[in-house]
Formats: structure tokens, C-alpha cells, sequence
């Protein structure tokens, strides 16, 4: 899935999306104001491009583990499902760290949802490995020669 396939989801879809990726935010509760800030941004700048209004955004806000599963049982297509949980994973790992809390409710919210435990695993390790990947290219950077 792309950009331009998130575009092609249904209002309730895109809008379950950013319910996801906001869940994902709120589990961080390091940082101060000027975190807070660039999250808003962040979101503000993905209601854009899916089309979703701004006025929306208290809706997306404050969302619950629970309400997140219902929502996301509720799409028929597995493709998506695994999608928006693969971007869940790669938002709680931007900051190269992933807390225990951050795994088991990204695990929770994935199997309750319907994605096997094996699928979710997989996508932890292909964060993993991109993680890996950009340290080591960090490392090529700054090496003296």
C-alpha cells in the first residue's frame, strides 16, 4: 500500500487510521510542549493529505486500545488492517526506542483485530532491521578514513 492507496480508503478507514497512528503518539509520554507541538503537526499534516478536516482532529485525539480494535475489526480487508498496524510499528519506533508497553499494545491491538501473532512479530523484526540498517549507515558516515 501507498500514499496514493491510504487516498482510496473509505472516511471511517482513513479516519480509523489516524485514530491508530494518534494511539500510537499518545503512548509516548516523554517530551514536553514542543513535542506535543510537532505531534499535532504530524497529525495535522496527515489529515491533509487524506482529505480529513481539520475540525476532525478532537475525534482522533483521545482514543482508547478498545476503541481502536472495534474500529479496526470493523474493515473487511486484512491487507489494510496489516497496514495500518505496520505504520503503528514504524511510528513507535521512529525514535529508535520501543518501550514494553509500546510492543504489548501494538500486539494487542493487532491480534484482537485479527492479524496473527506471527504476522505481527514480523513486522517488529523488519523495524528491527531497519533500525539496524540506519545506525550502520550512521556509523559509515562518521567513521574516519
Amino acid at each position: 500500500m501507498t500514499t496514493d492507496t491510504l487516498i482510496t480508503l473509505s472516511q471511517n478507514e482513513k479516519l480509523t487510521y489516524l485514530k491508530s497512528l494518534t494511539y500510537i503518539l499518545n503512548l509516548s509520554k516523554k517530551g514536553g510542549s514542543k513535542k506535543e507541538s510537532r505531534k499535532k503537526l504530524f497529525l495535522e499534516c496527515h489529515m491533509h493529505e487524506l482529505g480529513i478536516p481539520l475540525s476532525e482532529l478532537q475525534s482522533i485525539k483521545n482514543n482508547k486500545a478498545e476503541s481502536i480494535i472495534n474500529e479496526l475489526k470493523q474493515i473487511p480487508n486484512i491487507k489494510i488492517k496489516k497496514y495500518m498496524l505496520r505504520e503503528m510499528i514504524l511510528l513507535a519506533i521512529a525514535d529508535h526506542e520501543l518501550s514494553d508497553g509500546e510492543i504489548s499494545a501494538i500486539y494487542q491491538i493487532g491480534a484482537r483485530a485479527g492479524i496473527k501473532e506471527e504476522a505481527i512479530s514480523d513486522f517488529f523484526l523488519w523495524a528491527a532491521k531497519g533500525v539496524e540498517w540506519q545506525i550502520e549507515g550512521l556509523k559509515l558516515v562518521e567513521e574516519n578514513i
